[in-house]
């Protein structure tokens, strides 16, 4: 007869086993306080510090060395997930892998009734150090967990829903949502999660949503003028092409907010049973755009959305509005290389009451887990990082010129400011006596254009790919040797990203940065992140940048003396040049209008804060590349 292995028969090596049970127990302290010490050395050798451990129950879950030790640690784990894993030769995990994936378990539970228990997690890792595979594996493990052992209420809830007519599209229950800056970071983020489930059930449960999911079947050919109208545009909207089994979306947050503020009729997708929301570079995605949005004069262009933080705001309301119905509230993931403290400021304070159904901070029940690991807002230490000064534009064209000749190392990215001076410097480049396979990539291309382009460049068919920041953040080139910073960026996160493009997954890599005499309002901030990274930095050149300092305050800051005390032109630099002093002096104008209708103070604050943002803090003239004197494109149309 067959016994379970459960069960013990009395009488077979009852009392050894019983003594081997108790021998177990009194070593189990000690494996205890080694794995601790582990733990510790672990943490201090890759500088990996975590806060907020209240929202795990007080412990914070050890650093997994290797991925097999999942499996003692959390016994429920996907073994078929783990063996793809070992088959992408991810041997050991990453820093951030070790400590996050760990954490990421431990916050889903599917055994809660409800999710209100859970927190989130705000993690700041290196580029190029494996953040992807750091949350596409916890998301995919809830998902086994949820989907493949057991039947939910969620596939009860679909298979009671009404079969979808050509009127009504039909709903897709989701289960993760990843939300990505980029089109390209959205199918590099599908393809690594399709290779980490490859051979799991469930069918295609993993997409990415694109333009032609939800597209019009074609332009129409009317205005909407009134209700009616856009009533008949909305139902001419086509069916969303994605499959019924999707259970993880990736998406940008702009289509993504654009189909979830539909009408409920219309609306393709059910989050009220969301668990995971991951915001893969929160830091671009919660920055806060105002000039964009706000300075458009068409009464058309001004309801367009500029800002990454107007589209995620819509996002965020649906999901409140399905937790009141639902009782469930998803946990939120994110992941950047930079994290300023506005945006740990609004995961603190603001993420909680926009996740709560009646908008109202809840205390106590949301924490927030804080992952850092290496020196926060420094750029990765195996890349080196170079400043080359040529103090004009010209300079700089003469410069890239040489390093095509000569000095780069191929395959190579070249970043630009816009797109208009990226496709003037292909010109250059394509004119220019080296021999280089180069072509360009901007929003303006459509998305088919922009991934035969990605790919070209992947399969070695181009040697330099000149850009804007649209690759600057989460694209992985494993292959890229250097970086050509042709335009200093305007902030030291973008610098963080543009260098991170290569030195990836510990590879060497080599960064070259142009400046002229016009970037010196921004050259400190590039030294410090250099500093930090363990480059050499010229003391000369901080002496330099010092003084320019030094001498700003006397004529360039422009101190307003006035009753009110939140004026704009307290905390803007004028500038020389007349139309920038005009554009400031109708913002405190519009700023002074919009104090009259405030009622209370703290309201003309918060108004006055917003109002500052409006300009850049720096913004240098750069003459057009086809207007400079030793340009080759403007002597090819003379002839």
């Amino acid at each position: 007869m067959d016994m379970l292995v459960d069960d013990v028969p009395l009488g077979l090596g009852l009392k050894a086993n019983i003594r081997l049970r108790n021998k177990l127990k009194r070593k189990k302290p000690n494996e205890v306080l080694s794995k601790a010490k582990e733990a510790k050395k672990f943490r201090a050798a890759h500088d990996i510090k975590v806060s907020g451990s209240s929202a795990l129950g007080g412990e914070l879950p050890l650093p997994e060395i290797t991925f097999t030790s999942l499996v003692s640690s959390f016994p429920s784990f996907n073994q078929h997930l783990l063996n793809n894993v070992g088959e992408l030769s991810f041997s050991v995990p990453t820093p951030v892998q070790a400590q996050a994936i760990p954490i990421m378990l431990k916050l889903y539970s599917p055994n809660l009734p409800s999710l209100t228990q859970n927190g989130n997690l705000l993690a700041c890792a290196p580029t190029g150090s494996g953040k992807t595979a750091a949350y596409l594996i916890p998301v995919l493990q809830a998902y086994c967990a949820r989907f493949l052992t057991t039947d939910t209420e969620l596939e009860v809830n679909q298979s009671s829903q009404p079969k979808p007519t050509s009127e009504t599209p039909h709903r897709i229950a989701l289960f993760g949502l990843i939300l990505a800056p980029t089109q390209e970071l959205v199918r590099q983020i599908w393809s690594e999660a399709a290779r980490l489930s490859r051979g799991l059930p469930g069918g295609r449960f993993i997409a990415y949503l694109s333009r032609r999911h939800y597209a019009y079947r074609g332009k129409s050919k009317y205005k909407v003028n009134s209700r009616e109208n856009s009533k008949n545009a909305l139902t001419k909207l086509r069916e969303l092409r994605l499959p019924r089994s999707t259970r993880i979306l990736v998406a940008t947050p702009c289509r993504m907010a654009f189909l979830l503020s539909l009408d409920p009729s219309l609306c393709p997708f059910d989050v009220s049973n969301l668990v995971w929301l991951v915001l893969d570079e929160y830091d671009k995605m919660l920055e806060v755009d105002v000039t964009n949005a706000n300075s458009l004069s068409s009464k058309k262009m001004r309801h367009r959305v500029r800002s990454f933080r107007d589209q995620i705001n819509p996002i965020f309301h649906a999901l409140s509005k399905a937790r009141s119905i639902s009782g469930r509230q998803p946990s939120v993931a994110m992941f950047s290389a930079t994290v300023p403290d506005e945006v740990v400021n609004w995961a603190q304070s603001e993420l909680p009451a926009l996740l709560s159904p009646t908008g109202e901070q809840a205390s106590g029940k949301f924490e927030l887990v804080q992952l850092c690991v290496g020196t926060r807002n420094s750029a990765v230490s195996t890349v080196k990082q170079e400043l080359r000064y040529c103090a004009t534009e010209e300079g700089k064209l003469l410069e890239i010129r040489y390093l095509l000749v000569r000095g780069l190392l191929y395959p190579c990215l070249i970043f630009m400011e816009s797109r208009e001076r990226a496709k003037e410097l292909i010109k250059e480049i394509l004119l220019s006596d080296a021999n280089v396979l180069a072509n360009v990539i901007s929003s303006d291309k459509t998305d088919a254009q922009r991934a035969a382009i990605i790919r070209a460049f992947r399969e070695g068919q181009l040697n330099v790919l000149v850009c804007t920041d649209l690759l600057g953040r989460g694209i992985d080139f494993k292959g890229v040797n250097m970086v050509v910073n042709y335009d200093l960026p305007p902030s030291k996160e973008e610098y963080i990203h543009r260098v991170g493009r290569t030195g990836r997954a510990g590879r060497l890599g080599r960064a070259i940065t142009l400046w002229t005499d016009a970037d010196l309002p921004r050259l400190g901030e590039v030294l410090k992140v250099m500093r930090r990274s363990g480059c050499e930095v010229d003391p000369e050149l901080e002496r330099l940048v010092a003084e320019w300092h030094s001498r700003r305050s006397q004529f360039l800051l422009a101190k307003r003396k006035g009753p009110a005390a939140g004026d704009l032109s307290e905390h803007v630099i004028i500038s020389k040049r007349r139309g920038e002093r005009r554009l400031i002096h109708n913002l405190i104008r519009k700023q002074r209008r919009k104090g009259i209708k405030v009622d209370t103070e703290d309201d003309a604050s918060a108004d006055s804060d917003r109002q500052i943002k409006w300009l850049r803090r720096w913004n240098p003239y750069r003459k057009r590349i086809s207007d400079l004197s030793s340009a080759r494109q403007n002597k090819r149309t003379q002839k």
